[in-house]
């Protein structure tokens, strides 16, 4: 996107003028500045929106990946020995178990 910054901070600055009191709106310099820049505020504004919808995006792809690398965690389950010689030694059995099993996972 190309524009020209100047003619949008005029357009911004026109706006915040005729916010401030109405009577600006009907001053000719103001309707010329307003005219003139009003393209150039487009995609200024544009651009600065897409900036905020690409962080939003990112921030939730990174929420998602946090989410979903927190429940494909393997389950992990220890059993008392049984009593055995080797399990004596060794500790009781070991259970493991996949996340994703208990669940089914949304694909987006």
């Amino acid at each position: 996107m190309k524009y020209n910054i100047w003619n949008a901070v005029a357009y911004e600055i026109c706006q915040l003028l005729i916010e401030h009191d109405p009577k600006w709106e009907k001053n000719f310099i103001v309707k010329k500045i307003l005219s003139h820049s009003f393209w150039d505020w487009i995609e200024w504004k544009t651009e600065r929106s897409m900036k905020g919808v690409d962080h939003q995006i990112r921030q939730i792809h990174f929420e998602l990946d946090s989410y979903y690398a927190e429940q494909d965690k393997p389950i992990y389950k220890e059993h008392k020995p049984d009593g055995s010689e080797a399990q004596d030694l060794l500790g009781g059995a070991i259970e493991i178990k996949s996340a994703w099993s208990n669940h089914e996972r949304e694909e987006f």
